[in-house]
């Protein structure tokens, strides 16, 4: 009889947890229910059913995540605005080149301007000094053609020792400019003399004492050109067809006078 009445309290309490875990199953079941129609009130009923049924758990909630609708816009309109400000820097620089190469362009024609100008001027300045200093009167010995002055020297002399003459009054052996000068000279003189030209800095490279190349071409030679070797390097007076010409002869000859000239534009 005892064991009986001691059990019965046994079975009551397997009863009442039997009864509980129906009760959890049930809350469990439509807590389930909820989350199915709205998955936001999901967290909260589990934490409301944990609460009511004392289990003592917590769940932390989900963040809320901002709309994509709204940033996707704000990310179209930056890049729209960026493309604009691109066009807009592009645009600016377009022009700036523009007005640079304009600008460049106008004091490029205006420069030139200027210098054809100056160039223009500096000319007329240089003739109207030619044209006093050809007035010069010769000195006395000398003789004048265009704005030239000659003076042959008074004896025959070595080609270096006829330009030594020479410089000692303020003149040079003659360069022959063309081919009037070439006749007035031979008009002029009738003695034998040196030219002022050689070749002695280089076989056959002639120049005159001016620095100016003589061409091998030109008609004044006698014979169609040098008739010598490296032994003639000084250009002398000679006579061909009834006329006077030049042709290469030894430097140390002493039989040709020199003939000075003095070149007023110089």
């Amino acid at each position: 009889m005892a064991e009986v009445i001691y059990a019965t309290p046994n079975m009551m309490t397997k009863a009442r947890n039997t009864q509980g875990e129906r009760e959890e199953r049930i809350v469990d079941i439509y807590a389930s229910l909820e989350s199915l129609r709205d998955p936001h009130r999901d967290s909260v009923g589990t934490e409301e059913s944990s609460k009511s049924l004392g289990t003592g758990r917590s769940q932390r909630p989900d963040a809320v995540s901002p709309p994509w609708c709204p940033i996707r816009a704000v990310v179209v309109l930056l890049g729209l605005l960026s493309v604009v400000l691109l066009a807009g820097l592009l645009g600016l620089a377009v022009k700036y080149k523009t007005d640079m190469e304009k600008t460049v362009m106008e004091k490029t024609v205006s420069m030139d301007r200027e210098m054809e100008q100056l160039l223009l001027t500096l000319k007329n300045l240089t003739e109207q000094r030619d044209a006093l200093l050809c007035k010069q009167e010769c000195p006395d010995g000398w003789i004048k053609f265009g704005c030239k002055f000659y003076k042959a020297s008074d004896t025959y002399q070595s080609w270096n020792n006829s330009r030594e003459f020479c410089v000692s009054h303020g003149a040079d052996l003659v360069v022959v400019d063309s081919k009037e000068e070439m006749d007035f000279i031979s008009r002029s003189y009738n003695v034998y003399f040196w030219f002022g030209a050689t070749d002695a800095a280089g076989e056959g490279t002639w120049r005159w004492v001016d620095g100016t190349v003589l061409s091998l071409d030109d008609p004044s030679w006698s014979g169609g050109g040098p008739q010598g070797g490296g032994d003639k390097n000084c250009l002398r007076r000679a006579w061909e067809q009834n006329q006077y010409k030049w042709t290469d002869e030894s430097c140390e000859s002493t039989s040709f006078v020199g003939l000075c000239e003095q070149n007023l534009m110089k």
